[in-house]
């Protein structure tokens, strides 16, 4: 039986946060107390304030660490690899309210780029996944443009870090074979990892960044996070294959049917992204209009700063930097990480005239 504890807040500020936290932990108190560093692997994709549910919440990770506190000595460090702004590591701590936050506690915060890749399995990954004895996946609930939901699954693929991330959209320009590979990932460190989610206030519409944030008052945590990831999706009243990493770990033969959530009363509903809205057609009509009906990325020239984010992030060089930027849409694949990345909400999302008509 996979077990999965899911609980409400009314806020960061709440008691029932630290409460929740500290519960779950207590599960653990033994492997908690044997760790001798654990790391605190927060969303943290790029520079925005906690009040846009674009990272997880620092409130949420000073209960986590207050929580971790009570059962163990370890020496506690934190870190992410932001999407493409992984350059400005301290600006991003800062705007997030991560500085802060490991400030107060002495926690240690860590650049996943500022050491060697390691590599295995054929896939680099970050050097301070190795460091921790423990891993504590402090995950942020959003939707994704491209994977569906942003669960704890996804939210490792932060211990790959710079623009190897880039790599993988490349080679994986199919939403389901991205998210089967982000799992493959993922599941190398399984074994070492407890998993939170903040979902308090969550990131809804056009997600990862580009959507607004929205009160869910949601806390979910477990040790396996493919179950997590399975019930939180069903609580929002989506078929779990919606997010894209749980079907990918399915691939493998990780079964769903076994898992245990006590549901918390309430109606928990986020909107999707308009990338994944799916319209229904007549069998006859499907085959015609699937290459007609689409969603693509576009420069809003008058918001853009020429920061090169979205040039960093694109895996397929579509986007020219000439007197202005701009995506040239043959040659892109619809990954959405310009989307992603920006920083100042200039990359807006232009649907097909047939995507107009058949989806609502």
């Amino acid at each position: 039986m996979k077990k999965v504890s899911l609980s409400t807040a009314e806020g960061y500020s709440d008691p029932a946060v630290v409460s929740f936290i500290d519960t779950f932990f207590s599960l653990y108190a033994v492997r908690l107390a044997e760790a001798g560093k654990i790391l605190l692997k927060p969303n943290l994709l790029l520079a925005a304030p906690p009040e846009r549910g674009i990272t997880t919440h620092p409130l949420f990770v000073e209960s986590a660490v207050t929580a971790l506190k009570r059962y163990t000595d370890a020496e506690l460090f934190l870190g992410d690899s932001p999407g493409a702004n992984f350059g400005k590591y301290e600006t991003v701590l800062k705007k997030t309210g991560m500085a802060e936050i490991c400030e107060k506690h002495g926690i240690r915060t860590v650049r996943m780029e500022a050491s060697a890749p390691k590599m295995k399995n054929g896939r680099v990954y970050a050097p301070a996944a190795d460091e921790a004895d423990l891993i504590i996946n402090i995950a942020k609930l959003k939707t994704h443009s491209l994977t569906g939901l942003t669960l704890c699954v996804k939210n490792m693929f932060g211990l790959v870090p710079g623009n190897a991330k880039v790599g993988y959209h490349r080679e994986h320009p199919d939403d389901r074979e991205l998210a089967y590979n982000i799992y493959d990932f993922f599941s190398m460190f399984d074994g070492k990892i407890l998993n939170l989610l903040d979902g308090i206030t969550v990131h809804e519409g056009d997600g990862p960044s580009r959507g607004k944030p929205v009160h869910l008052g949601l806390m979910a945590a477990s040790s396996d996070a493919v179950a997590l990831d399975a019930a939180v999706t069903r609580l929002l009243g989506f078929d779990e294959d919606f997010c894209l990493t749980t079907l990918g770990a399915k691939r493998t033969g990780y079964d769903t049917s076994d898992i245990q959530a006590d549901l918390p009363g309430g109606r928990f509903r986020v909107k999707i992204p308009v990338s994944k809205k799916v319209p229904v057609l007549p069998e006859f009509l499907k085959s015609w209009v699937s290459d007609r009906v689409f969603v693509k990325p576009f420069i809003i020239a008058e918001k853009c700063i020429k920061c090169r984010l979205c040039v960093k992030s694109c895996p397929v060089d579509a986007i020219r930097t000439d007197s202005k930027f701009f995506i040239e849409t043959d040659k892109c694949i619809e990954c959405f990480c310009c989307h992603e990345v920006c920083e100042s909400d200039a990359v807006g999302m232009k649907r097909s005239f047939l995507h107009k008509v058949f989806v609502r």
